[in-house]
């Protein structure tokens, strides 16, 4: 399955909270170990996004990195920073998915947008 940066950082944290409710044990169990596989990628995006942040970011004179009273970091090549931060989220890591039947869910509430975050591991 190709899952991008982006989606794996709009997901991992409704992920965690999806396995915080009392699911069926091989949908908790699916659930458990493709958040592993994809924990695994977001640490790889990371450290990629540190060297962009490093690259771009302005810095004081200890090199720290720079930020405004937001907190937000402020950078020398914004244009460049962007175009390159927009390329990594786009990038697509091809994980092995643990899937499990939807019919595992029955009897179990699941709201419409958690059926949309865990889409990609349900077979019917």
């Amino acid at each position: 399955m190709k899952l991008s940066n982006e989606r794996i950082l709009n997901d991992v944290n409704k992920l965690g909270e999806i396995t915080q409710k009392q699911l069926p044990i091989k949908v908790s169990y699916a659930l458990a170990k493709n958040i592993a596989k994809i924990e695994a990628e977001l640490k790889i995006y990371n450290k990629e996004r540190e060297k962009l942040i490093n690259q771009y970011a302005e810095k004081d004179e200890k090199g720290q990195v720079k930020a405004d009273e937001r907190g937000q970091i402020i950078f020398k090549e914004k244009e460049r920073w962007e175009k390159d931060i927009k390329e990594l989220l786009s990038i697509e890591n091809d994980i092995d998915i643990h899937k499990f039947n939807i019919n595992e869910l029955n009897g179990y509430n699941m709201s419409a947008s958690e059926l949309m975050i865990i889409d990609y591991m349900i077979e019917e």
